[in-house]
């Protein structure tokens, strides 16, 4: 498993991001423009960018062409390499992507008070009478978020899953485990900077001991002069 991420500049020119989305083909630019956020928008397209690279960087140029397909709940797959996984995901100015030779889901997010109210939206029974004796219940449920997300996200259901029926027990100070279904499934957290967490599932426990960054300088340099993403 590869897990690599990029925090965007946001003092990118205009005519770089003209250049990016230039580099998409026609079925990635119309699923971006769809977006009505011009930040939502950027981080979409970065999220193209790196998987290609982590593809290219991992498995060479051909992977890195490959078309990107959608299952009816939305989870994208690799058209032409089947057997590759792969999940991204963006929050602020940060964007991150997990390859594997399994299913896997990742998310990252931004701490925010908002969460504190959304523990039944989030949190299973089991869990929320856990969060009764928790300090800092603002992290604890970003974090629960992270996990669950990545979670639905590897078996593809996305919110058609309700966040509640995932329950998910700690194993150590950042590794989780739980039962879907008959199956077992751990999560990995991680944190980019502060206030940014970053879940990573998979049925494997094969996670890295820690995220690569990217510097966004490097990511753009190969994208604009060393790689065709087309």
């Amino acid at each position: 498993m590869k897990i690599i991420a990029t925090k965007i500049c946001p003092h990118t020119e205009v005519k770089i991001w003209h250049l990016l989305e230039a580099l998409l083909d026609e079925a990635r630019r119309n699923k971006i423009g769809k977006c009505l956020q011009k930040k939502q928008q950027q981080r979409m397209t970065i999220g193209n960018v790196l998987l290609r690279y982590a593809l290219h960087q991992g498995f060479g140029t051909e992977a890195g062409l490959s078309r990107i397909g959608y299952s009816p709940y939305g989870k994208p797959w690799l058209c032409e390499r089947p057997e590759l996984f792969f999940n991204i995901s963006h929050a602020g100015e940060w964007v991150t992507v997990v390859l594997g030779s399994r299913e896997v889901g990742i998310d990252v997010e931004i701490q925010d008070p908002r969460f504190a109210k959304l523990a039944e939206c989030i949190l299973s029974p089991s869990e929320l009478r856990d969060f009764q004796g928790i300090q800092d219940q603002e992290a604890y449920l970003c974090r629960r978020w992270v996990m669950k997300e990545s979670f639905v996200k590897m078996i593809g259901l996305g919110l058609a899953c309700p966040l509640t029926s995932v329950s998910f027990a700690m194993i150590s100070h950042q590794d989780a485990f739980t039962m879907y279904e008959d199956q077992g499934y751990f999560c990995r957290l991680y944190e980019l900077e502060s206030c940014y967490p970053l879940a990573v599932s998979c049925m494997d426990y094969t996670f890295p001991d820690k995220v690569t960054i990217l510097p966004f300088e490097q990511l753009l340099r190969w994208a604009l002069f060393a790689s065709p993403l087309v």
